[in-house]
């Protein structure tokens, strides 16, 4: 085991209004930029929503992995366990006391958190994966009908 592994870092519990204010704020900021660039390059941003409908676990692996490598740790579930004053301790006392419930949500959370192990297991398909294609096959007929000039 390295040292890196054994170190459990003291972050401070977050203010989650901020968090959640600055992430909105992000998305908001990223959407913008990113219809701004589609505007300015509408065959190469048509040519990545095709790929991402086609294949949209290019999207959605990178998002998986961030939640279970950053999401799980703030919310407290650690290698050693659920960390002390953290939201998952809360939520654990406030509703399983000291018994968590086998093949409930909280028991696979501590599990994923005290393991390297972040990849689903079952390589069924995602849940998200339809949608996904869905709203990349949206994007694609609104970049191109605005290029196109079938609205602005």
């Amino acid at each position: 085991m390295s040292q890196l592994q054994e170190l459990d870092l003291r972050l401070p519990d977050p203010n989650w209004w901020i968090l959640w204010d600055a992430i909105a704020y992000l998305t908001c900021y990223l959407a913008t930029e990113l219809n701004n660039w589609s505007i300015i390059h509408p065959y190469f941003a048509t040519g990545a929503l095709l790929c991402i409908s086609g294949n949209p676990e290019l999207l959605l692996t990178p998002l998986r992995i961030a939640r279970y490598i950053f999401i799980l740790y703030m919310l407290g579930f650690r290698k050693q366990g659920v960390a002390k004053d953290s939201y998952a301790s809360r939520y654990q006392s406030r509703h399983y006391g000291g018994y968590v419930p086998p093949q409930s949500t909280f028991s696979t959370f501590q599990a994923r958190g005290a393991t390297d192990d972040y990849e689903d297991g079952d390589k069924r398909e995602s849940t998200f994966a339809v949608p996904v294609s869905l709203m990349a096959n949206v994007g694609t007929l609104f970049v191109l009908g605005r290029a196109w000039g079938w609205w602005y």
